[in-house]
């Protein structure tokens, strides 16, 4: 595990999130350096969102072992992984994993509320502030059942940058999304990489797809999901071949 390393993980195999009992990815050895960025394919019930979910110390693996920053989160004290987690957001496929019975606002400052010691008026200001940042001032009142699956995605990233993170998992953000709505979420995640390059504090991208149609300008490393495995594709031409083979995803969604 090299110095850049923020997780790793060793011989893990991964279950389903609603069905342990099932291994759906074997033997997967996979590192994360700091400001990679990389884009993980498959079909659908392929795993993606349980590797990620393990892969952010959100889901245990049936076996081997996951470091994140160094630390195995399967073996230290159960504080230490939490204070790990305090620096990596995710945000969930189909929505966000927003709290209902909270308004925008209030679910956007909750990483404020329990790990930042602000006062309402400054927790305020800093929802306002990225609120303004993705395009959607005035909506801080509604709640997620008002909004769009896409704005609630949309929301979901706020709530996952409120406080500084080091690694951000963005599990199928693409799904359904018109170009429109893929458009917006590019340029949102080029910016802040490059805001964060040129404050010395670069953010590792983690990003699930069925293809790498959208990603294959951005992404900078590339693996696949498939039969039960974890492959890393090394050259420019199995990228190309895999994004052929897959095709576009069914669009559902205006990404409004």
């Amino acid at each position: 595990m090299s110095a850049r390393t923020q997780v790793e993980l060793a011989g893990v195999d991964v279950s389903g999130l609603d069905d342990p009992g099932r291994v759906l990815v074997r033997d997967v050895s996979w590192g994360i350096e700091r400001g990679e960025w990389w884009a993980i394919g498959g079909g659908p019930a392929s795993g993606k969102s349980a590797l990620l979910s393990v892969a952010a110390g959100l889901s245990p693996p049936v076996r081997g072992a996951v470091r994140i920053f160094g630390r195995d989160v399967g073996r230290t004290h159960d504080s230490e992984p939490a204070v790990a987690r305090q620096e990596i957001g995710f945000v969930f496929e189909s929505g966000g994993g927003l709290l209902g019975r909270l308004s925008v606002a209030e679910n956007i400052a909750l990483p404020l509320r329990y790990h930042q010691n602000l006062d309402p008026a400054q927790a305020q200001a800093r929802v306002d502030a990225l609120l303004r940042q993705a395009g959607l001032e005035g909506l801080g009142a509604l709640v997620p059942s008002q909004l769009t699956v896409a704005l609630r995605q949309r929301v979901a990233l706020l709530r996952a940058l409120a406080v500084p993170v080091q690694i951000l998992f963005l599990d199928s953000p693409f799904r359904g999304l018109a170009p429109s709505g893929i458009r917006w979420w590019l340029e949102f995640l080029r910016e802040l990489r490059a805001r964060r390059v040129a404050d010395g504090e670069p953010v590792s991208l983690i990003t699930s797809s069925y293809d790498f149609h959208a990603l294959r300008e951005d992404a900078e490393r590339f693996a696949v999901l498939e039969r039960e495995r974890f492959r890393v594709l090394e050259a420019a031409d199995e990228v190309a071949a895999y994004r052929e083979d897959a095709g576009p995803p069914p669009q559902t969604s205006n990404g409004c």
